[in-house]
C-alpha cells in the first residue's frame, strides 16, 4: 500500500528510505514488532473474527472477492489498531529516521 504524503518532498524520500530499510533489516524488524503487539493486543484474533463474520455473511449473497472483503475491512481494521500500539510503532520509526535522516 502506498504511504499518504502531505508534500512532493516526503514522496520523493519515502522509496530510497524504505529501500535502505528494507536492506539492513530495519522493515523486517519493525514488522515483527508489530506483529507481536498486535497479536499480544488481541487486535489480530479480533481482525479474524470479523472477517469470518463477514464472509459467511455474504456466503448468502453469493459471496465477497478477497478483494472486497479487504476493501471493506480495512479501514475499521486500520482504526481499530490500539493507540499505545500506534504510538510506540510511530517511535520506532521516528527513531529510525532520525538516525537517517539529518533534519537540520
Amino acid at each position: 500500500m502506498a504511504p499518504a504524503h502531505k508534500d512532493g518532498r516526503s514522496a520523493a524520500l519515502y522509496p530510497p528510505l524504505r529501500r535502505r530499510m528494507i536492506e539492513n533489516g530495519d522493515w523486517d524488524r519493525i514488522c515483527a514488532r508489530l506483529a507481536r503487539e498486535l497479536n499480544e493486543s488481541g487486535w489480530i484474533d479480533r481482525f479474524k473474527d470479523r472477517s469470518k463474520e463477514m464472509a459467511r455473511a455474504a456466503e448468502g449473497n453469493g459471496g465477497l472477492s478477497v478483494e472486497a472483503l479487504l476493501a471493506e475491512l480495512m479501514p475499521q481494521a486500520e482504526a481499530d489498531i490500539p493507540m499505545g500500539v500506534r504510538q510506540e510503532i510511530i517511535g520506532v520509526i521516528r527513531k529510525l529516521l532520525e538516525r537517517q535522516i539529518d533534519f537540520t
